[in-house]
């Protein structure tokens, strides 16, 4: 059974996405009445859920006019905010598994890149594995 917290994400990411805008305004309440959960279950799911790092910025005016503010912001600047600039911070392996885990590529993008890094094996070092992860990650955001 999923949790309030996982409905709560997958209705504000589907209104996002359904629109294919890059921001949605939503009212605290409205929303809490709609979903039937406490308007603190809202918050708490867009205090963790909804972060610079998964690629989205929240903002809120209280009171009787009160309403969320949720911009979800460019690919670009979520990566730069997830991955680290410099080289050697990551391995290939632990780039690719970072990648994967903020949903920046597919499991199976994944599961290839695990592979060819497997096949370049010890032929290639590991600052140009690191770079060869970059490179691939660059070329699939072109794609979009």
């Amino acid at each position: 059974m999923r949790n309030i917290a996982d409905a709560i994400e997958q209705f504000i990411i589907s209104e996002l996405f359904a629109n294919e805008q890059d921001r949605v305004d939503v009212k605290r309440s409205q929303l809490a009445e709609k979903l039937s959960c406490a308007p603190s279950q809202i918050t708490y799911t867009l205090t963790t859920r909804f972060t610079p790092e998964r690629g989205y910025e929240v903002e809120s005016k209280r009171g009787n006019g009160g309403f969320i503010r949720i911009i979800r912001l460019p690919r670009q600047t979520a990566v730069q905010s997830q991955l680290p600039a410099g080289k050697g911070d990551l391995s290939s392996n632990q780039l690719v598994q970072a990648l994967a885990a903020h949903k920046l590529i597919t499991s199976r993008e994944a599961r290839l890149l695990d592979y060819f890094l497997h096949v370049l094996g010890d032929h290639v070092s590991e600052e140009n594995k690191e770079q060869i992860v970059r490179n691939a990650y660059r070329l699939l955001q072109e794609e979009e």
